[in-house]
C-alpha cells in the first residue's frame, strides 16, 4: 500500500509581512455567524501574541429570519435584525474588538478601498456565502488587487457546504503561475491558486434542481442542510487562519469533509498539487 507522504513534504504557507490584518467576512448566515466570533477569538489572540493591529469588517445585507435558528448562530430575540450589524455589536461589546459592518451586498470597489492602503497591511475576505455572484464579486477583488509575484496582500477563503459536507479553500492569486512560482525554495508557500481556480464551477450558476432550489432559509426548513454543517465549516476555516497567522505552521490549502461517513481530507502545499489546479495554461 502507497504512504501518503504529502504533509511531510508541503511547505508552510508564509503571507507577506504586515502590521495590520483586516478580516472581511462576506455573508453572515449560517458558517458566517459562526466564524466571526471565531475571528474575534483569534484577532484577540494576535493582538496579545504577536501585538499585532487588527480589524474586522462584517457584510451582509439581509436580516435575521425565522428559518435560521437554530443552524445560524442567532436567536429569536434577534429575528428582524441585520445580521451584520448584531453580530459587529456582539464582537465589540465582548471583546472590544474594532468591528464595522455593511448592510448590503460586497462590492469589492466599496469594501476594499481602504485594505491596501498601507503597504505593511494584509487582507483577508472570508467567503461565507451560498451565490455565485457574491463569490464571482471576491474573486473579482482578487483579479483587480493582484500584487507581483509572491507579493499579494489580498486572501481569500471561501467555505461551502451541503447537507452533510463542505470544503474550505485558501488563495490568493487569479493568476496561473509556473507550479514552482508559489513557493521559495521547498520550505516556504508564498502565494496560492484563488479558490475559483480549484474550483470553477463556484463561480457558474448551480442548475436548479429540487434538492437546491428556493432560497437559503427555506432549504434549511426542509431538512436539506444538517444541524452542525455549518459549525464544522466555520471550525476549519478558524484553524487554517490561525494556522496561518498565529502559529504560522499551516501546511495546506484545501480540505474536504462528510459529516454522515466521518471523513476528512485536506490538499497539502506542494508543487504537484498546484500543478493539477493550475494545469498547463500558465499565463
Amino acid at each position: 500500500m502507497d504512504i501518503d507522504l504529502s504533509f511531510s513534504k508541503a511547505a508552510v504557507v508564509m503571507p507577506v509581512e504586515y502590521n495590520t490584518v483586516r478580516f472581511i467576512v462576506v455573508g453572515a448566515g449560517g458558517t458566517g455567524s459562526f466564524v466571526v466570533p471565531a475571528i474575534a477569538r483569534l484577532i484577540y489572540e494576535l493582538k496579545q501574541q504577536q501585538n499585532k493591529s487588527a480589524e474586522l469588517l462584517i457584510v451582509d445585507p439581509d436580516v435575521v429570519e425565522n428559518g435560521n435558528i437554530p443552524r445560524s448562530n442567532f436567536c429569536f430575540a434577534e429575528i428582524g435584525r441585520f445580521k451584520a450589524q448584531t453580530l459587529a455589536e456582539r464582537v465589540s461589546t465582548a471583546w472590544g474588538i474594532e468591528t464595522s459592518f455593511s448592510c448590503e451586498k460586497f462590492d469589492h470597489e466599496k469594501h476594499l478601498k481602504s485594505s491596501n492602503s498601507d503597504y505593511r497591511s494584509l487582507t483577508i475576505i472570508v467567503g461565507c456565502v451560498d451565490n455565485y455572484l457574491a463569490r464571482r464579486e471576491i474573486h473579482r477583488a482578487l483579479d483587480e488587487h493582484r500584487g507581483y509575484g509572491d507579493q499579494s496582500r489580498l486572501w481569500w477563503i471561501d467555505g461551502g457546504n451541503g447537507k452533510t459536507s463542505g470544503q474550505v479553500l485558501l488563495g490568493s492569486t487569479t493568476n496561473r503561475l509556473k507550479p514552482d512560482q508559489y513557493f521559495v525554495g521547498t520550505s516556504i508557500c508564498r502565494a496560492l491558486p484563488a479558490p475559483s481556480l480549484q474550483h470553477p464551477e463556484l463561480l457558474e450558476p448551480e442548475p436548479i434542481t429540487r434538492s437546491n432550489e428556493g432560497r437559503c432559509p427555506e432549504r434549511i426548513r426542509l431538512g436539506e442542510q444538517g444541524l452542525n454543517v455549518n459549525q464544522r465549516v466555520a471550525v476549519e476555516i478558524a484553524e487554517i487562519l490561525s494556522a496561518m497567522l498565529l502559529t504560522r505552521n499551516l501546511k495546506r490549502y484545501a480540505v474536504y469533509f462528510d459529516l454522515e461517513s466521518g471523513t476528512s481530507n485536506s490538499v497539502y502545499c506542494t508543487q504537484e498539487t498546484i500543478r493539477r489546479v493550475v494545469g498547463s495554461k500558465i499565463r
